[in-house]
């Protein structure tokens, strides 16, 4: 008797995990089902039209489709810049109805462009950007509601994957977010939440090689849109310094100055050719790859706070940057590869 008693409770215990297990399941899948529905409204579909080669005497017109989505109530919407900037027209399909747009300003470092609608829809949403929103755990499930091919907004799930500064040699502007989902066929430009429904940033390339992609986080895509709709473009702050990294030293701090331009912010400060870098505006400095990232959160014309480490003391200095010079390249640095601890990874001047 007692033994037909264990097989009761084994078989009803089973049966409360299988219940409990699939409860989860629905309750998971109720959520997605509200993040979509919640912003759903709020993506459209971008088609940007250039004009091609000639043939035949013929002016041919290429077409680019993406998604993109809006961010305020004034009809501003974010999409990518690969597919508006330098359009000879722009327009978006919300519900199926094309709407005019203007372009307000276009960022290519960062993949990114404003728009503003100039006939606003009757209804139609916005997806809120905080800066401040917790960054996603690795495994994380992420969110995306795009406007594949033809199709009306779609959502699809995927995991942020990294959490990434650079790619082999190309040291990215800033860190990037990366997620297992793919953005591929009008699908770039969308937007990236999280199970909570809170917006986490915006795709901005495809990684063709893993069928994933990256998105540029809320708080670097906040810094974006504020310069262009202010001044239609994206203000790079210069200080006047390139870096350069011992690799395989002991050190601590292993990223130093390698270069003060003379006359500049920088060199103004009183910083100095081989001072250690320990920090940029509050953000660390582990690293030659999170230099640009710190550099990119401060603002030309203000003043900014940098803390070195020069013949074992700890200095701080407070520098006013300057607009970066057009004729300064986009941050790179060589590939990180460990080499004698003497030897050195430089980038460009920032």
């Amino acid at each position: 008797m007692l033994r037909f008693g264990w097989i009761a409770f084994l078989l009803a215990a089973g049966s409360v995990h299988v219940c409990a297990g699939s409860a989860d399941a629905l309750a998971l899948q109720q959520r997605l089902i509200d993040v979509f529905e919640q912003n759903k409204d709020a993506v459209v579909r971008v088609k940007a039209a250039y004009r091609g080669p000639d043939e035949g005497g013929k002016a041919q017109v290429m077409l680019r489709v993406g998604t993109g989505f809006f961010i305020s109530r004034e009809g501003h919407v974010l999409v990518s810049a690969s597919r508006a900037a330098g359009a000879n027209r722009v327009w978006v399909e919300y519900k199926g109805k094309p709407y005019a747009t203007e372009a307000i300003g276009h960022d290519r470092l960062t993949n990114v462009s404003v728009l503003r609608v100039l006939e606003l829809p009757e209804d139609f949403s916005i997806i809120t950007m905080d800066p401040n929103v917790t960054q996603p755990r690795l495994g994380a499930i992420a969110i995306a509601i795009t406007c594949p091919l033809d199709f009306e907004p779609s959502p699809s799930m995927g995991l942020v994957t990294g959490m990434d500064k650079k790619l082999g040699n190309k040291v990215f502007p800033t860190e990037y977010i990366r997620t297992s989902i793919s953005v591929d066929a009008g699908q770039g430009g969308c937007p990236i939440l999280d199970m909570n429904g809170q917006f986490l940033g915006m795709s901005v390339a495809s990684i063709t090689e893993l069928n994933a992609s990256y998105c540029l986080p809320v708080a670097a895509l906040a810094r974006v849109r504020d310069d262009l709709l202010f001044s239609g473009r994206i203000i790079h702050s210069w200080m006047g310094f390139e870096v350069a990294e011992l690799l395989g030293s002991d050190s601590e701090n292993s990223v130093y100055l390698s270069t003060v331009i003379e006359g500049a912010p920088a060199h103004e400060a009183g910083l100095l050719e081989g001072d250690r870098l320990v920090s940029i505006a509050g953000h660390a400095i582990n690293d030659v790859s999170d230099v640009p990232g710190a550099v990119f959160f401060t603002r030309a014309n203000q003043f900014t706070s940098i803390t070195v480490k020069r013949d074992g003391e700890w200095m701080e200095f407070s520098l006013k940057t300057l607009p970066r010079p057009e004729q300064r390249p986009i941050v790179e640095s060589a590939a990180a590869v460990p080499v004698p601890t003497e030897a050195a990874t430089e980038a460009p001047s920032l």
